[in-house]
Formats: C-alpha cells, sequence, structure tokens
C-alpha cells in the first residue's frame, strides 16, 4: 500500500485522486488532494462522492452516469458496473478506501 499522506490527522479525512499514465512518465499523477473534518461526511456519502468525482474527471456525460447507478434488472438501458471497490486497507491505525473507474481512481484515508 502506497503512504498515507503525511499531513492527515486523526480528526480529519483526506481525499486524493489521481489518473493513471499508462507508463509515460510517473504511474500516477494526483490531480485533487483535499482534508476536511471527518465528522463532515457520513459513510454512505463519502462514497458516492468518491464516485461523483471519478466521474466527473472522466468528463462523463449523462447517459454513462445513469446507466453506472442502474441496477441489474433488466437489459435496456444497460447497466455498466463502472467503479471497482478495493478491500480496505488498514495501516497503522489508518484506513484507506480505494474506488476506481477507468483511468482514474479515488483515495478517502482517515483513521480508525
Amino acid at each position: 500500500m502506497a503512504q498515507i499522506c503525511d499531513s492527515l490527522k486523526p480528526s480529519e479525512k483526506c481525499i486524493r485522486l489521481k489518473r493513471y499514465n499508462h507508463g509515460e512518465g510517473d504511474l500516477l499523477t494526483e490531480l485533487f488532494h483535499e482534508h476536511f473534518p471527518s465528522h463532515r461526511i457520513s459513510e454512505n456519502a463519502q462514497i458516492e462522492m468518491m464516485k461523483a468525482m471519478l466521474l466527473t474527471y472522466g468528463k462523463a456525460e449523462a447517459p454513462y452516469i445513469l446507466r453506472c447507478y442502474l441496477n441489474d434488472h433488466g437489459r435496456e438501458p444497460p447497466h455498466y458496473d463502472a467503479f471497482r471497490f478495493s478491500p480496505p486497507d488498514l495501516q497503522d491505525g489508518w484506513l484507506r478506501l480505494t474506488c476506481r473507474c477507468g483511468d482514474f481512481e479515488a483515495w478517502l484515508e482517515s483513521s480508525f
């Protein structure tokens, strides 16, 4: 696991958004990095926030966004399983949630 943000405080969460570079220079380029108070976001909202950031930076258009949120009951319109969540990573009292969509990856780090 990559290093947890070294300026993260126990009362905060850290959101990072990175893009894969497909062999051009560094493996990942950081696009966004911000800290905010942990009490300001619920568990459900933090997952939806990560998805929204991935779709925004991926320049997703309305039809794609709709299909990402549809369930898989039925064929039309098709359901896109765009978000890939990794199992939570634990490291020295810190937790990292990771979600990928296309060439983008969002990390949310917090203490536990």
